[in-house]
């Protein structure tokens, strides 16, 4: 930790080289000044008192008073040098991380939770202050004075010197044998610390998740042993700070006790004068202060190391997506963009990609689509380059993305997520985002195109409306809405979209469907949804299944081949939703393809559809706990869910659901509690069939509840 302080320091104070010059300067003067001071007594009392030499006195006295003035301007102008260096030095360390920070790839941001990086920014980098600026130069300047005082001690009475610095290597010998202690103390107490700032960030960003299934007494439990950890470690800290302390206050009386006495027998043998001694004695309490603040300044510099440590951990963590030795500007694309043969996987886990290969005219509309897990969001990753294959190639116009300089591939991509961030700014300055060359007419039109005009002006502030906590106070349409019109004001030449429409109501998401619809040609779009009827207009759909590419065509074609395509798109198709989302029906021949239903007459389908009640739920919602009353089936007309279950500790996500599957069917028949819980992950709309009521429709018709029974034994085999 010793040598990472050193380099860091060094690195930081190259630049500064004047200001480190006139701290040096200050600090000499000062020094001198101290140690002069107890050695003027030997003058003061063999040469003027002892003698009564008015003259000798005089002279002395002014050398003092001349001394103190030049101590105090040098003291002055070291505070400012001091206080001006540590704030340039504070100042570069904050912005080289947080530039750092900025350049890494996203498994940066896996490895290293929230709370763990801002502790690094608030505890490390206070810490760190503190060294910087009192720390380090009170230490050193109490380095020198104990350095040049003993110097003096020596040439006073090297006896009495030798004495003396045989008894301070007990200031040393016990901090030494506790060091390691103590900065394994201080580092678990910094560890814990992390670890209470992520449940705290946790907490915080999913209240939904925690009040909906209720884990409000998990979350405290947690939090509590996390609590009761920082109280135990930082006990520990105290109580091994607290003897790195006594040690050296214990060793400073055991000095003086040799000092007096071995002083005293060398007064006697006339080997010492009683000027020398004073002078030795009063030099020795400046030596011994500056070492008794040195050994409490131990506890603080064990703790800086443990910072800068932990600091220099994140600047030396470098990028895995890295920019090239000499990166290549694009202008735009005006081929294709390709992949060839890519192989991917995260960190050392399974590959997600096997052998995918594809390719996308300029100007065209492509669509990545399949089952959860197939690969279709990670191979948009790989386009955005946000991690690169571990096999193959992923190129525009047959340049290699590697080879691309960052800024120009992102100046020609335009990205918008599913979960949409927006920054605590105005509405004004989330979609312009420092475009500082586009008017407020670009803005106006891109918020049209994304049609979210007339709801920002329908608010008291407009575009001046203040966005709080990320967005929480919109919906997830809104949102949504406004980051495609941010991007859109961009005029990407490709325009990447994950889920887009998976927060919008039908209308809104017609609308998105029309714009992008005139952007094809002079803007490639690839869009991955799991919504199949936002892309019938596509040129080219990717079907992904098990990390490869299985099927590619139109959506025309892709039905004709009745492959993977035709199977997503038949469990989709005939649900209709009303404008505004909020109403829903099932055709009659789709739910008769429903397993529990299929080979039900035509007569008893069409009364199960008069019985299926609409329900909507926002982002986040619990639609089922885990151990509730089952008491309805579900069937997904719009959205997408969550299927999570309590697995010993863990509280696990186990399936994901989307438009056209249901849950919920053994809930028809038995009366048993929830197996699992259900969450919405996006705005999700949901036919749900009470209980009673199926029993009661079961009693007319007697052969349907054989037809489910049988289904429901036979799912279950």
């Amino acid at each position: 930790m010793t040598l990472i302080f050193i380099r860091m320091m060094r690195h930081y104070l190259a630049s500064q080289k004047l200001l480190c010059v006139l701290f040096a300067v200050s600090i000499l003067i000062e020094i001198g000044y101290a140690v002069a001071a107890p050695l003027s007594l030997k003058y003061l009392v063999d040469f003027a008192f002892v003698p009564k030499d008015a003259q000798m006195f005089i002279l002395i006295l002014s050398l003092l008073i001349i001394g103190s003035l030049f101590n105090i301007g040098a003291g002055a102008s070291g505070d400012y040098t001091l206080a001006k260096l540590s704030g340039r030095l504070l100042h570069m360390l904050r912005t080289e991380l947080f530039t750092h920070m900025q350049k890494q790839s996203l498994d940066f941001f896996v490895r290293y939770r929230v709370g763990d990086i801002t502790t690094r920014f608030n505890s490390d980098l206070s810490t760190i202050e503190r060294v910087i600026g009192a720390t380090f130069p009170f230490g050193l300047k109490e380095g020198v004075t104990v350095i040049v005082g003993l110097c003096l001690l020596f040439s006073l009475e090297w006896r009495l010197a030798l004495a003396v610095l045989l008894g301070s290597s007990l200031l040393f010998i016990g901090p030494r044998l506790l060091q390691q202690r103590a900065e394994t103390a201080s580092r678990t107490v910094k560890e814990a610390e992390a670890d209470f700032a992520g449940t705290i960030d946790e907490s915080l960003k999913g209240h939904k998740t925690i009040k909906g299934l209720h884990l409000q007494d998990l979350l405290l439990e947690k939090a509590n042993m996390q609590i009761q950890s920082l109280f135990t470690l930082g006990l520990r800290k105290s109580i091994m700070n607290s003897l790195m302390e006594r040690i050296p206050m214990t060793a400073l009386m055991v000095i003086n006790a040799i000092m007096i006495g071995f002083g005293g027998w060398l007064i006697f043998q006339d080997k010492l004068s009683i000027g020398e001694f004073v002078a030795f004695f009063t030099l020795f309490l400046s030596v011994g202060q500056s070492v008794f603040h040195l050994s409490f300044l131990i506890p603080n510099i064990i703790e800086s190391g443990v910072s800068f440590e932990r600091v220099n951990q994140v600047l030396e963590d470098r990028p895995a997506v890295a920019e090239a030795d000499h990166p290549v500007d694009i202008p735009s694309i005006s081929s294709h963009i390709r992949m060839d043969e890519v192989t991917f996987g995260y960190a050392d886990g399974p590959d997600i990609l096997k052998h995918a290969s594809l390719y996308i005219p300029a100007g065209s509309f492509a669509a990545f689509v399949g089952p959860s897990g197939s690969g279709k969001s990670t191979a948009l990753q790989l386009l955005q380059r946000f991690y690169d294959p571990r096999q193959g190639r992923v190129t525009i116009d047959d340049l290699d993305l590697k080879q691309i300089s960052e800024k120009s591939l992102r100046e020609q991509m335009g990205i918008v997520f599913q979960d949409t961030f927006l920054f605590n700014v105005t509405v004004k300055e989330n979609i312009m985002l420092g475009n500082r060359n586009l008017t407020e007419v670009d803005m106006v039109a891109a918020a049209k195109a994304a049609n979210m005009h007339e709801t920002i002006m329908s608010w008291p502030q407009g575009y001046d409306t203040p966005i709080l906590q990320e967005g929480a106070s919109l919906s997830g349409g809104q949102r949504q809405r406004l980051s495609i019109a941010r991007t859109l004001l961009r005029k990407p030449s490709i325009l990447l979209l994950d889920e887009v429409t998976s927060a919008l109501d039908p209308a809104t998401e017609a609308d998105i469907n029309r714009t992008l619809e005139q952007l094809k040609g002079n803007t490639t779009i690839v869009s991955v949804t799991h919504r199949l009827s936002s892309i019938v207009h596509a040129d080219l759909i990717f079907v992904y299944e098990d990390g490869q590419v299985v099927e590619v065509g139109s959506h025309e074609e892709l039905l004709s081949r009745e492959g993977l395509y035709r199977e997503m798109w038949e469990k989709q198709a005939g649900f209709s939703l009303s404008q505004d989302g909020l109403h829903a029906r099932v055709d009659v021949n789709r739910l008769g393809k429903i397993p529990i239903f299929e080979g039900m007459a035509q007569e008893l389908l069409l009364h199960l559809t008069t019985l299926l009640t609409t329900e909507t739920y926002e982002r986040g919602h619990t639609i089922m706990r885990e151990g509730d009353e089952g008491d309805k089936f579900y069937i997904i007309a719009r959205g997408s869910v969550e299927v999570r279950k309590q697995l010993l500790d863990e509280n696990r996500r186990v399936a994901v659901l989307q438009d056209g599957d249901h849950f919920g069917e053994i809930a028809l028949l038995k009366n048993i509690p929830r197996t699992a819980s259900i969450i919405a992950i996006e705005p999700t709309v949901l036919l749900s069939l009470r209980r009673e009521w199926f029993l009661e429709l079961t009693a007319s018709y007697p052969q349907l509840l054989e037809v489910v029974e049988r289904t429901i034994v036979n799912r279950m085999k």
